[in-house]
């Protein structure tokens, strides 16, 4: 156990899932190189039998485990533990991740930039590719690697990216987000208004834990929840935020064109589209659709607030 205090902080919000691949591979590289780095998990609203799985990590060194009874969201684990944290650099991690590296800490020790946001990015493995989850596999591949490589756009993601403590503590993630969904869009938006930098490396964390067309397609559904409540509340955060997020912009230019209607004619699709979606996973561009079709009925409730 390195008795310096840690410059990296590895933080790792869980609920319901066995953390222990991860905390182990991120254990062998901080133990062979001796790396002044700590591990902090949140059970975030976790069952017992989960909690009870992962209990033995308390007695781990370098390792410290806390716990929610009740599920408080993502943004609020984030936030308690960079408040935990002893390190001056805060790397967050997702809990269903597999680092591709044996040298992954060691590269983002690299890369201690005190105004930069350092982010790793995230592969998908074939390993994981079944029939039952191939929506969310698709959606990956195709959404989140290969489009920002086309586009040569390095975008913020949450489930691997590193920062300073003090850059992280001017933004923070918006706690009043406890639905699934686009915390990690506004906390890139909200660190890029105050003048901090994304800059993306080549140190991805393979994505274990792939959702099954229901569970995905669910989550995608609250995720428009979320968005309409960053819309709803949309005065609180920097003019021209909806710029960020792809879907709120596409429907937001929808708006001034005045071509809304459309949606609205064609909202007796989104009970077939999502039968089409579950069963034949595809094509994206339909999910794309099917998700445009929820923000529409969703945002007519709130509508006059945001006109």
């Amino acid at each position: 156990m390195n008795l310096l205090s840690p410059i990296l902080s590895v933080c790792i919000p869980v609920k319901d899932f066995n953390v222990h691949p991860l905390v182990d591979a991120l254990l062998n590289e901080i133990h062979e190189k001796n790396l002044n780095v700590e591990i902090l998990i949140v059970e975030d609203g976790s069952n017992e039998s989960s909690k009870q799985l992962n209990a033995s990590l308390l007695n781990k060194a370098d390792v410290s485990l806390f716990s929610f009874e009740k599920n408080k969201g993502r943004s609020a684990a984030r936030n308690f533990m960079a408040q935990k944290a002893k390190g001056e650099y805060l790397l967050f991690i997702d809990a269903d991740s597999l680092p591709v590296s044996p040298s992954f800490l060691s590269i983002y020790l690299d890369q201690l930039l005190p105004h930069v946001i350092v982010s790793g990015g995230r592969h998908y493995s074939e390993l994981y590719r079944t029939k039952d989850r191939l929506l969310h596999w698709k959606y990956g591949i195709h959404r989140e690697i290969i489009s920002s490589l086309k586009s040569n756009r390095v975008g913020f993601q949450s489930n691997n990216f590193l920062i300073s403590k003090v850059a992280f503590d001017t933004v923070q993630f918006d706690e009043s987000l406890v639905l699934y969904g686009h915390e990690d869009t506004l906390f890139g938006s909200m660190a890029k208004a105050k003048g901090i930098k994304v800059q993306g490396i080549d140190n991805p964390v393979i994505h274990t834990s792939l959702e099954t067309n229901e569970v995905f397609l669910s989550k995608s559904e609250e995720g428009i929840k979320s968005l309409l409540q960053i819309i709803d509340q949309q005065s609180s955060y920097p003019i021209g935020i909806e710029k960020e997020f792809r879907l709120w912009s596409t429907y937001t230019r929808m708006q001034s064109s005045g071509m809304t209607w459309v949606l609205s004619l064609l909202s007796f699709c989104i009970k077939p589209i999502r039968f089409l979606l579950l069963h034949f996973s595809g094509p994206l561009v339909l999910f794309d659709f099917y998700k445009l079709l929820l923000l529409h009925k969703g945002s007519i409730a709130i509508q006059p607030r945001y006109k």
